[in-house]
């Protein structure tokens, strides 16, 4: 099997298991904030600022500039501490901390085994697309009806 598909997969599963774990407990706070989009400025900073910028910023720093490749330990310690750091830089709570960690783990473990940051892009960018994607044409919807 490809690996890109199988990395694919992984990802949809980690994502999966993310979403039936927040459905399982959802009232747990995940420390998570909202952007405001009341206004064609704010949806299209919305849009470029968690649909496209994020996939390219956000591997290029935590994965790309973190992630070490000189031995197995460091492949492992700096996989664990960019996602550690990326999961703060997302939640401001344990549970959000946690969940995020859950569902970067298959972005980390598809760096580590292709070495090649374009394919962590572009699953990000995907499930940016989708979900964020999904609020911007439900935005527009709204406001076009």
């Amino acid at each position: 099997m490809d690996s890109g598909f199988t990395d694919a997969v992984r990802i949809h599963a980690y994502l999966f298991f993310n979403h039936i774990v927040r459905r399982i407990f959802p009232n747990f706070d995940t420390g998570s904030i909202g952007l405001r989009r009341d206004s064609w400025l704010t949806l299209t900073v919305f849009a470029i600022s968690t649909i496209l910028l994020p996939a390219v910023i956000k591997e290029t720093f935590y994965r790309k500039n973190m992630i070490l490749f000189d031995s197995k330990k460091a492949i492992i310690l700096t996989t664990f501490f960019s996602m550690l750091l990326y999961a703060l830089e997302h939640s401001l709570s344990f549970w959000g901390i946690f969940l995020t960690m859950i569902w970067v783990l298959s972005l980390s473990l598809s760096y580590t085994r292709t070495r090649n940051i374009y394919v962590v892009m572009t699953a990000h960018f995907i499930g940016n697309l989708i979900g964020n994607g999904s609020d911007v044409i439900a935005t527009l919807i709204y406001w076009l009806s």
